[in-house]
Order: C-alpha cells, then structure tokens, then sequence
C-alpha cells in the first residue's frame, strides 16, 4: 500500500474514533509496516493532511461537511420511517435535529467568517465600526 492510502486509511479509523495508539496497531498489522511510520504519519499530518483533505480549498470542504450532514440526515430520517421501536424514532429524530442544526451553522459560517474579517481590517485600518 503507498503512503497517500496508508494516510487515508489512519484518518478513516481516527475519524472512526480510535485512538491514535489503536489506529497504529491496526494499521502495523493490516499493511505490514512499522508503527514508526505510522507514529511519523501522525507526527507530520499538519503537511499531508490539508492536501490530502483538500483543506486548501475552503469551498471543498464545506461542500464534503454538508454532504457528510445529509448522509446523517438522510440514515436518520431512514431508522425513524422504518423503525417501529419508539426509543428509536425519537433519537432518530434527535439526531435530525442536531444535523439540521449543524447544516445551518456550516452554510452560514462562511460568511459570518468573511464578515469578521472586513470588520478586523477595518479595525487594524483604524476604521470605527458601530
């Protein structure tokens, strides 16, 4: 396995919750390579991952974050159509609500960002701004 897919795959488990000690025992065993490398993978993520990730474009991002939220809207709303376990159609309900929720603030962060940064330049600008 090369060293873009071995990253990929370290993010999927962290992203998956595992510890990074976990993450690096998996993955020795999984693509048989030391734990050193993989120590190493999580020494430097700061240079690989925002490539990786298409960090360096905001607008990717935000696009993959609102995918990733419907996806979890969309299984949600699934178990609660088709649940007939009422403990599960209210946390499935719940969880439409947080990802609603979420949706919202991710589409309008963007521009709350971009607001604040013409304030701070009007701000070091010497500019008042009521």
């Amino acid at each position: 396995m090369d060293k873009v897919a071995r990253r990929v795959e370290l993010l999927k488990l962290e992203g998956l919750g595992f510890s990074q000690a976990e993450v690096v025992n998996e993955l020795s065993q999984k693509l048989s390579c030391s734990k050193r490398v993989l120590y190493k993978d999580f020494e430097s993520r700061e240079v690989w991952q925002p490539t990786l990730q298409s960090v360096l474009e905001p607008k990717a991002v935000l696009f993959k974050v609102i995918n990733r939220y419907e996806q979890i809207y969309r299984q949600a709303s699934l178990r609660f159509l088709s649940s007939s376990n009422e403990l599960a159609r209210m946390a499935a309900l719940n969880i439409m609500l947080k990802t609603n929720s979420l949706m919202c603030e991710t589409a309008v962060l963007p521009e709350v960002l971009g607001r604040l940064k013409e304030l701070e330049d009007k701000a070091s600008k010497g500019v008042f701004v009521p």
